[in-house]
């Protein structure tokens, strides 16, 4: 995030008196709650929340209902296309660095991954997106350039697997990552309770 090494992170945090609290809340048994090791320990337990349960994820603990007959079928031309390949895991992708336009050359001139790490074997690598709420969260590819779901699916088969879909068949698999939409929890969206003002409330009239 910029910062220019740990002691300066938790020289920012610890000038903060709301964070001290936090932290001694979360870390109630430890003589040194606000460390560095604590902060990517907090930052791990909120990114982890972040995986919005779906009905995809009801489907694979068995509940043969919780997807319905057409995205059971876009699941089915989703695996069986190759899409797997890349978006695979927990994500359902985003844990994996790939070319882009692995089967056939994508027209860009963004050199990707390169830019970073000068390496030329990063040369057109970009990072594989998490497919988890891709409903949601257009326009698509890493600039932003492709404005539909269906056309990004159907580029990333033809310049990436190779495969020519139909469009009924791209409709499919867009249906099936529907199903892919979190369940948000209440708790997380709900409007915080402040304190009632009061002599010992920060910001409180005098």
């Amino acid at each position: 995030m910029g910062m220019p090494d740990p002691d300066y992170v938790l020289r920012v945090l610890k000038s903060i008196p709301g964070y001290v609290e936090a932290f001694k809340a979360a870390f109630p048994d430890e003589e040194e709650p606000l460390t560095y090791v604590n902060v990517g320990n907090a930052i791990g337990a909120f990114e982890r929340k972040l995986m919005t349960p779906s009905r995809f994820d009801d489907f694979l603990k068995g509940d043969e209902e919780a997807l319905t007959t057409a995205e059971k079928h876009g699941l089915n031309l989703f695996m069986t296309t190759g899409c797997t390949t890349c978006h695979n895991g927990m994500g359902v992708g985003g844990h994996l660095y790939q070319k882009l336009g692995l089967a056939k050359e994508w027209p860009t001139e963004d050199l990707g991954r390169y830019e970073a790490t000068k390496n030329e074997f990063d040369k057109y690598f970009f990072k594989v997106p998490s497919l988890r709420n891709i409903t949601e969260t257009g326009p698509y590819l890493h600039d932003g350039s492709v404005e539909s779901l269906e056309e990004m699916t159907a580029k990333m088969a033809e310049y990436q697997l190779g495969r020519e879909l139909s469009d009924e068949d791209v409709k499919s698999i867009v249906t099936f990552m529907g199903s892919l939409k979190g369940r948000i929890d209440e708790e997380f969206i709900a409007k915080p309770e402040l304190p009632a003002d009061g002599p010992d409330t920060p910001g409180a009239d005098s």
